[in-house]
């Protein structure tokens, strides 16, 4: 069964609607819900010091997840717009995921009628190294310090990918931290998997 996320309408509109307001800034919030069903958006403030790159949840929105879950419910999403790139998650997106069962809601404004997806991240640990890795294909510094590689389904995994049997568990981002090079990097290997946007009619 294909993973889905539920949104009501009214709810689907405020997310672009809180997006063309905050632009060209990120902004973000939180959703509570049951089941993938979507109940409630919660706004919060984008406390990253790069807003129109980068998007960060105020910390005392996300500590609203324990009063969720005291009525059963969950923190179902993080939601965060993209002014300009698409409704794709960024190698920064995937390096500041944290909540391996939570819906990360992105909202394109990249072209005239805005696009909503959603996404969910799953770090998974390879045996290959990040050496092998770096001689056997490009990273990018996507942040100061922050370097990334994705490989999309229909790229030819690296050697060291394939060794590990990994070519069905595709598309990844490998990104790892370092700040100086005689750091030890800290790496991270997360698997993007999209689930569906379900639009019902609803308040």
């Amino acid at each position: 069964m294909r993973l889905q996320l539920v949104l009501t309408r009214s709810m689907h509109e405020q997310i672009i609607q809180e997006s063309r307001q905050g632009a060209p800034e990120e902004i973000c919030g939180v959703i509570r819900g049951r089941d993938e069903v979507a109940k409630e958006l919660v706004p919060a403030v984008n406390v990253a010091s790069e807003r129109t790159i980068n998007y960060q949840v105020d910390p005392e929105v996300l500590m609203m997840q324990f009063r969720f879950e005291e009525v059963g419910d969950t923190m179902t999403g993080i939601y965060h717009s993209h002014p300009e790139s698409e409704a794709y998650p960024s190698a920064t997106d995937a390096w500041s995921a944290h909540y391996p069962d939570t819906h990360y809601v992105i909202c394109s404004l990249a072209q005239p009628e805005a696009e909503i997806r959603s996404f969910l991240f799953r770090d998974i640990y390879p045996q290959c190294s990040l050496e092998d890795l770096k001689d056997q294909t490009d990273f990018y510094e996507t942040r100061p310090g922050l370097f990334a590689c994705y490989f999309a389904r229909t790229t030819d995994a690296p050697q060291a990918l394939q060794a590990e049997g990994m070519e069905g568990e595709l598309p990844l981002y490998v990104v790892y931290f370092q700040s100086h090079p005689d750091d030890e990097p800290e790496v991270r290997f997360v698997l993007v998997e999209e689930a569906e946007v379900v639009i019902v009619d609803g308040n």
